[in-house]
């Protein structure tokens, strides 16, 4: 009976860290929200409090022993209830699950932003116009000058949006490639020299840098609830990137690994480092920035809009398995917005859009049930 228990409270455990990943890759989605809906909020951040430089010391000690000493067995249980004292098992198998999540999920993701985009930014709209529900809900106090924190907040939403716009993103990477293309390589040797573990100069130290950043931006993002992570890379213009290169894994060359570990320490950097002063802030703060977390979101719905001017380009230079190919008439969507016209395409996304409402009110309404 003890076995059947403790089984079913570790696929409970994974399946909570699946629906985390599902949230934190589902623009609109917050997995600071899930973990309040999972009741589990306050012990998560009880165990990133734990993760110092003492703890890790300590946990690199265990692991040298366990690699290098006799008594394995020994120095294996006293690994083990080092992470079960403080949690770590549990915050394992929450990454575990959110892994498998996002793993699964990125290419879907991928895919319906390329071939479905207004449908899809329709879900998304419909995700984040109601999940605005919640830092409203979570004022403390409802007084005027909180206005000035949501306009704040909105302004700099729209103009980060506006700032970056995909379709200069995608041409400027087009143009290198196209001179790297008409300089006459041999491009059927370096196809020819392509394996599983390759590198082939994909993304440019800027980019890596840049996905540094953007991981510690939105995971200090995605412990706040109602805050999406992945909302804050659509704004940074980086969640298709990210997805991209995370769909891409399958192929096993350098180039995406490198640009998710790069990511990945801005993950864990922002973790550690960010999330810790949004949370003091939060406290000191809280209903100013919590105004202003509102109006992060009510500015992305501008982001988020369904309908962009989208632009063909004719010749669009991409790499491929280390293989320069030009891909012909290509839609690039913009970050101008415009409005739809009456027909299919509209009705199907008001479908969408509703779809999405209906998702976020049914989670609301778990969230703040008594």
């Amino acid at each position: 009976m003890r076995k059947n228990t403790i089984r079913s409270l570790f696929i409970k455990e994974l399946l909570i860290g699946f629906c985390l990943g599902t949230a934190n890759i589902i623009p609109g989605v917050s997995g600071g929200t899930f973990l309040l809906i999972f009741k589990i909020y306050e012990r998560v951040f009880s165990i990133l409090s734990k993760i110092n430089k003492a703890n890790i010391l300590y946990c690199s000690f265990c692991i040298i022993n366990l690699v290098f000493k006799a008594g394995k067995e020994h120095s294996l249980k006293i690994f083990i209830e080092f992470l079960r004292k403080n949690d770590f098992v549990f915050l394992f198998k929450l990454i575990a699950g959110a892994v498998v999540a996002i793993l699964s999920l990125s290419s879907l993701m991928k895919y319906l932003i390329v071939h479905h985009f207004s449908l899809t930014y329709s879900l998304f709209f419909g995700l984040i116009l109601v999940s605005i529900i919640i830092p409203v809900k979570m004022l403390k106090d409802k007084q005027a000058y909180l206005l000035f924190f949501i306009i704040l907040g909105a302004i700099c939403t729209m103009y980060v949006t506006y700032a970056v716009n995909p379709y200069e993103k995608i041409k400027k990477k087009s143009e290198i490639y196209e001179d790297q293309y008409l300089k006459n390589q041999d491009f059927e040797e370096e196809k020819q020299d392509f394996t599983a573990f390759s590198f082939t100069g994909r993304y440019t130290l800027d980019e890596y840098g840049y996905a540094l950043i953007c991981g510690a931006v939105a995971v200090s993002a995605m412990v706040l609830p109602g805050i999406s992570g992945s909302l804050v890379l659509i704004l940074m213009g980086e969640y298709f990137e990210v997805i991209s290169a995370i769909s891409g894994l399958k192929n096993l060359n350098w180039d995406n690994l490198a640009f998710l570990l790069c990511f990945a320490i801005g993950i864990v950097m922002g973790g550690l480092l960010f999330a810790k002063i949004i949370t003091a802030v939060l406290k000191k703060y809280y209903n100013a920035t919590i105004a202003f977390l509102m109006g992060l979101m009510i500015g992305s719905l501008y982001a988020l809009w369904p309908f962009k001017k989208s632009i063909i380009m004719a010749q669009q230079y991409i790499k491929q398995d280390g293989v320069i190919c030009v891909a012909q008439n290509m839609q690039i969507y913009t970050n101008i917005n415009e409005l739809p016209q009456v027909g299919s395409q509209l009705y199907a996304s008001l479908v969408f859009f509703i779809i999405g409402c209906l998702i976020m009110s049914f989670f609301i309404g778990k969230e703040f049930q008594k």
